[in-house]
């Protein structure tokens, strides 16, 4: 596994622990502060979520699909998976050997990022 800059933020109720990483919650916070200018109500679902969603990857990390993106792969060396919820695509990785998910990248898909 590279090693990456990670924050502190863990969910551990569940068979996997689940640590997002620090740009992943940066760009959670711009998407949610951003929306939360037209409608706090909608900001703070969003929010609520797409932390559940990203909570139950420690009961069920393997349910989503691999991310085929060689550039990834390339530069990382590890296996990225994706959930989509509404217009966001969250990648992550499974490290079995450590019971741990890595919650890495969180994008609004209208918004282009070419990977």
């Amino acid at each position: 596994m590279p090693k990456r800059k990670r924050k502190a933020t863990e969910m551990t109720d569940h068979v996997y622990r689940v640590i997002i990483g620090d740009d992943a919650l940066s760009r959670l916070n711009v998407y949610v502060s951003f929306l939360s200018q037209a409608n706090r109500s909608a900001a703070h679902v969003l929010r609520n979520d797409l932390l559940a969603r990203i909570g139950n990857l420690g009961k069920t990390p393997f349910l989503y699909p691999v991310f085929n993106s060689k550039t990834l792969s390339d530069m990382f060396g590890v296996e990225y998976r994706k959930l989509t919820y509404k217009r966001y695509l969250i990648l992550y990785t499974v490290d079995e050997s450590a019971k741990t998910v890595y919650v890495e990248y969180i994008w609004d898909t209208r918004m282009d990022n070419s990977l």
